[in-house]
């Protein structure tokens, strides 16, 4: 026997993180007997995509989380379950009710948001992808279980950072940092101008150091005004380098980032709240330590580097985030910079990510979970299909 899978997230080659999970766990749930159709709710409009011979995408509707299309799409598909991997707090019971809801949530906030809770009520299998998700879940009255991202380890790897550096036509001698953030809302979750405050100081005592910001640098989707921010802190013309706008746009190809992540020091990511944090694994599996925060999923996914305190802040979603000590974070980065060419901090960053490598994922936690599925709602012989009539 084997499921029938909805999948409701970014399309496997957007450039983001739920792009990113979509495109390492679906073929690998296929390869465990699935069957698998991808829901796009961003990444496809306007029709139906074969990616392939067994993996039908299916387009967005008008509503931008796909709450207009999601009972219908698991009509269409003959769908057992519905997993999503999204934020669950945007999606309408009237459309999570209608199926059997397995939602691949992130929490990133202490304790879980009143939004996310309220949401998840219509959830028939919550499935967290952080420790602390887990825990928060269960603390709300879930009974969730736990599945983490991954990386897939054999692309993510250490490699010659003198090589990649001349790839990329960085300093050989420069001491690089380096962010991977998204660049969303006010104010900035990732902790951008938090960063950029400790990195200027940073830089008087080490003018020879570069930090690369990988994320759209402009406000067009509610982020913060990075050169504004640059030029308030008359940051050195050359210590900070942006990504270019039009390859963030379409998407940098894989091996660039991987040559970002080998060529750098550290990774600075200090959120005020991450459901996960990918560029934490990503960065680690290549062997480059990492600065995060002291709360939410970060300080289970720190192998390798240093942990930053942060003060609570009031969200909008009515529970706590944490904004990073900026001075912590200069101290992080003094801390990073004394173990720059420190090889035992590399090899640990890549022993600890290694326990996150895409097939281990599958088969130790998505295998054994959707057997568990697969047995909770087999009645009479055969999988019983959710009454999807008022759906399609």
């Amino acid at each position: 026997m084997s499921l029938r899978i909805l999948w409701h997230s970014n399309a496997p080659w957007v450039s983001t993180g739920y792009g990113n999970q979509t495109r390492l766990f679906v073929p690998r749930i296929q390869a465990l007997g699935h069957e698998v159709v991808l829901s796009n709710f961003y990444g496809l409009a306007g029709g139906v995509l074969n990616l392939d011979d067994k993996t039908k995408c299916l387009p967005c509707g008008m509503n931008p989380w796909g709450n207009d299309v999601l009972a219908a799409h698991a009509a269409h598909a003959k769908a057992d379950i519905v997993i999503t991997l999204m934020d669950a707090w945007v999606l309408s019971p009237e459309a999570t009710s209608k199926v059997r809801w397995c939602p691949w949530v992130p929490v990133d906030h202490d304790p879980c948001a009143p939004p996310v809770v309220t949401a998840l009520k219509s959830a028939w299998q919550p499935i967290a992808y952080s420790k602390f998700g887990q825990a928060k879940l269960k603390e709300a009255g879930f009974d969730p279980r736990y599945v983490p991202h991954g990386v897939d380890t054999k692309a993510f790897r250490p490699i010659d950072r003198s090589e990649c550096r001349k790839a990329l036509k960085w300093s050989e001698s420069a001491f690089i940092a380096m962010m991977v953030a998204a660049n969303k809302g006010t104010p900035s979750r990732k902790a951008i101008p938090e960063v950029l405050v400790a990195w200027r100081h940073f830089v008087e005592r080490h003018p020879d150091s570069l930090l690369y910001l990988h994320c759209w640098p402009t406000p067009e989707m509610q982020g913060v005004n990075v050169p504004e921010i640059l030029q308030n802190l008359h940051m050195p013309d050359k210590a900070v380098l942006l990504a270019d706008p039009y390859y963030t746009m379409i998407g940098y190809p894989e091996s660039f980032l991987i040559n970002v992540y080998n060529a750098a020091n550290v990774l600075v990511n200090p959120s005020y709240g991450e459901g996960f944090g990918i560029p934490i694994l990503e960065a680690q599996a290549c062997g480059t330590p990492v600065i995060v925060g002291e709360n939410t999923s970060m300080p289970e996914l720190r192998f390798a580097g240093w942990s930053v305190k942060g003060q609570p802040i009031w969200s909008p979603q009515g529970s706590w985030q944490f904004v990073p000590n900026i001075p912590q974070i200069e101290q992080a980065l003094e801390a990073a910079w004394m173990k720059r060419e420190n090889q035992q901090v590399r090899q640990q960053a890549r022993r600890g990510a290694e326990r996150y490598d895409a097939d281990r994922v599958a088969a130790n936690y998505w295998k054994p979970l959707l057997e568990e599925i697969e047995q909770n709602i087999h009645v009479g012989g055969e999988l019983q299909m959710v009454d999807l009539k008022a759906a399609s």
